[in-house]
């Protein structure tokens, strides 16, 4: 990584936050470099000379990227902390070393979901240009005719002037619940719910199951585990694409 770079980078870079939370952060005069107060997020720093500061912690670049697979469970929210109390995913996995999660899944839904401490490759993951695909499992109490898997393969009004877009891969039925294999490259919120439910269509369940070439493995609820040789090989491959 080189030395000058830009100071919501450098923030993002260090894993405690997200880019876009670097750059509220910045602008609320919350960051400082070198005991001074800087309110542009643009600005350029040296990583190897200036001292960064957050809420008056320091921050320093980790030499380690890190990035784990988390089977999340059904009734934990993706968020650091919630005033409500309820269970978050990061009840889940050891405080260090600081990850942040890599978008997120609502607190119903359960399966893949990704934790990092390495920033570029976040944004990366979850940038809409890049469109990574992400396959869902959806519950529902019958098929989804040709008809309605059309309109959904081509982008169907979903609210808030939004369209959704999923390709269905596959149906089958197993004890009289139809599971519905689909796949995302956009990732608007709660984009699978929004389309089931502007197609008139009955959610039961949703699950991640694959994170671009990601899967769970062998996972259980509330397990993680690190990423394979494989895995990590795959997303050095896809971000040096990008």
């Amino acid at each position: 990584m080189e030395s000058l770079m830009k100071l919501f980078k450098f923030i993002s870079s260090s894993g405690i936050i997200s880019r876009r939370k670097a750059q509220e952060s910045i602008q609320l005069a919350m960051v400082t470099v070198n005991n001074v107060v800087i309110m542009d997020p643009f600005a350029d720093i040296d990583s190897l000379k200036d001292v960064i500061r957050l809420d008056d912690q320091k921050i320093i670049l980790n030499s380690n990227n890190t990035t784990v697979v988390l089977y999340k469970p059904k009734g934990f929210i993706s968020s650091r902390s919630d005033e409500m109390g309820r269970k978050t995913i990061f009840d889940l996995i050891p405080r260090k070393p600081f990850l942040n999660h890599v978008g997120r899944l609502d607190k119903d839904t359960t399966g893949l979901i990704l934790l990092t401490n390495d920033g570029d490759l976040s944004q990366f993951l979850t940038h809409p240009k890049n469109k990574i695909p992400k396959e869902y499992v959806a519950q529902t109490n019958e098929f989804i005719n040709d008809k309605i898997i059309k309109k959904i393969e081509k982008g169907i009004f979903i609210g808030s002037g939004e369209k959704g877009k999923a390709k269905i891969i596959s149906q089958e039925k197993i004890k009289n619940i139809v599971h519905v294999n689909m796949i995302l490259r956009q990732g608007k919120k709660n984009e699978i719910r929004r389309i089931f439910k502007f197609s008139g269509l009955k959610l039961i369940a949703l699950k991640r199951i694959k994170f671009g070439n990601i899967t769970l493995n062998q996972l259980k609820e509330g397990q993680w585990r690190e990423l394979t040789k494989k895995e990590k090989q795959y997303l050095d491959k896809i971000t040096r694409k990008g």
